[in-house]
């Protein structure tokens, strides 16, 4: 089943053409790692995903409905965007983390909490700190928790591990293909890390000034282009 699909999309901002007739689809469950230049658009793509920016042309539909006909509250409990420089609200851990307990008016579940500090590589006590007292990478890991404790249907992850070292990168590559598995999570997500989306991409998106060069099987991007990736 198709979950999120862009038909002939074009974004315009300041005059000039960011996305052009870009068509493409996912299926609910699909991990798809979107790579290319730097400036090719896809973090323009992501914000259109998400209703940050409009398409001048062109439809993006999320379970066969136009996403401009959702509000956006709405749209964005079920696709989730989590950007490279995360945005943590109020001042503390805790704030970030019990905030979907409350948007879904459930009691905070300590055990699940912590059950994803632990296998995002986070201790208990960090729920006690200040967000100004985290690291970059201690950012970007509560950010994806707070994320995943929404039970979001899609996922936009922007460079999410930018700011970890190989072993929390893997260990959160583990944790997202967990919860693909688990809960039939849709994932999109941007890297220049291309032994990360070799892990992780059973599809590719490649981008290259506005314009999709690729989408397919991630096994046969790599087969046929992989060499100027090594």
């Amino acid at each position: 089943m198709n979950i999120l699909q862009c038909n002939n999309v074009q974004l315009i901002l300041n005059k000039q053409v960011i996305l052009h007739n870009i068509s493409f689809s996912v299926q609910k469950g699909e991990r798809v790692g979107l790579i290319g230049p730097s400036g090719s658009g896809k973090s323009s793509l992501f914000r259109l995903l998400n209703l940050l920016f409009s398409p001048i042309q062109g439809e993006v539909l999320y379970k066969n409905k136009n996403i401009q006909d959702y509000a956006p509250t709405e749209l964005r409990r079920s696709i989730s965007y989590i950007l490279q420089k995360p945005y943590l609200f109020g001042t503390s851990v805790q704030e970030n983390l019990f905030y979907p307990y409350q948007l879904l008016n459930q009691e905070p579940n300590l055990d699940e909490i912590f059950n994803y500090l632990s296998k995002a590589n986070l201790p208990k006590n960090i729920l006690e700190k200040k967000n100004t007292a985290l690291s970059g990478g201690e950012q970007q890991r509560i950010a994806l928790i707070r994320s995943l404790l929404m039970k979001p249907e899609i996922i936009l992850l922007d460079e999410i591990t930018a700011a970890l070292d190989e072993e929390n990168t893997l260990l959160i590559e583990k944790l997202l293909i967990h919860e693909q598995q688990a809960h039939n999570t849709t994932l999109l997500f941007i890297t220049h890390n291309i032994s990360q989306a070799k892990r992780l991409a059973q599809k590719i998106l490649y981008l290259e000034a506005g314009t999709i060069r690729f989408f397919g099987a991630s096994i046969d991007f790599f087969s046929q282009k992989g060499e100027a990736y090594e």
